[in-house]
């Protein structure tokens, strides 16, 4: 049977409970996630047996980099180092950090463990940076885990919380035919940080009125910046939004304090 992977930027929510429950997660755990609080680790590097497990079983089109990259951890306490070999599992929402002084050879890292960790995808590409954040999600509730960050410094941070989903495939039962194959989807969704909630990322919607919402008493000038560039910025491309609030960080970094 086929099956498919499409990038989406849209608000899915995925449903974990199976893939944590493979994982060998215990009901502290499960506790953890259900209430959003970080997740429980007292179990995940002893029974080694069970994270083995749930990473062997893991699809290859769950891992956000295909394959071992070489990269950075920050630890809780702030201590940074460099890394020979890590992958970001989406499925499992978690860090796989190539570690030889455990059994198996592969340390985790989950929600609640690392403040942060980059990810250099190859020479001379830029590093992927992903941060612990507490979000709000209307769709996808709330919790806390790993967000990639688009911009890293300003009053404004767009952030990108990525998962993993598979789908059945679609059958018609009068007809027994597939009318659509299993789907294994990466599903990537916006979220926003602004100075009033700093700790707080929240879901963003790429329409001109949301993104207009984020720039308070400035909108204005900023829907005149994007009308003033060589092709009108549009507040449904990503890639122009964060355009936006690069140059509204800026605005406000320039601006002297009252």
């Amino acid at each position: 049977m086929k099956r498919t992977i499409l990038p989406l930027l849209t608000m899915l929510s995925l449903t974990a409970t199976a893939a944590f429950a493979q994982a060998g997660m215990n009901s502290y755990d499960m506790a953890d996630i259900t209430r959003g609080r970080p997740t429980s680790t007292r179990n995940l590097n002893k029974n080694t047996g069970d994270h083995a497990a749930a990473i062997a079983s893991t699809p290859p089109l769950a891992y956000y980099n295909q394959g071992w990259n070489a990269g950075t951890v920050q630890q809780l306490d702030g201590q940074t180092g460099p890394v020979s070999g890590l992958r970001y599992n989406l499925g499992l929402q978690w860090l796989e950090v190539q570690d030889a002084s455990v059994p198996n050879g592969i340390r985790v890292y989950p929600s609640g463990s690392l403040k942060s960790f980059t990810l250099v995808p190859g020479a001379g590409q830029v590093p992927h940076v992903f941060r612990e954040y507490k979000y709000s999600s209307t769709r996808a509730g709330s919790g806390r885990g790993f967000m990639e960050e688009l911009n890293r410094t300003g009053a404004i941070r767009l952030l990108v919380r990525h998962t993993f989903e598979e789908r059945p495939a679609e059958i018609n039962a009068a007809l027994n035919t597939e009318v659509r194959p299993a789907q294994q989807l990466h599903v990537s969704t916006l979220f926003v940080v602004q100075p009033s909630k700093p700790d707080l990322a929240t879901e963003l919607t790429l329409d001109r009125r949301s993104v207009m919402r984020l720039f308070k008493s400035r909108a204005v000038e900023l829907d005149d910046y994007a009308k003033s560039q060589p092709r009108i910025l549009d507040y449904t491309n990503l890639n122009d939004v964060l355009q936006l609030v690069e140059h509204y960080n800026t605005l406000v970094a320039d601006t002297p304090a009252k």
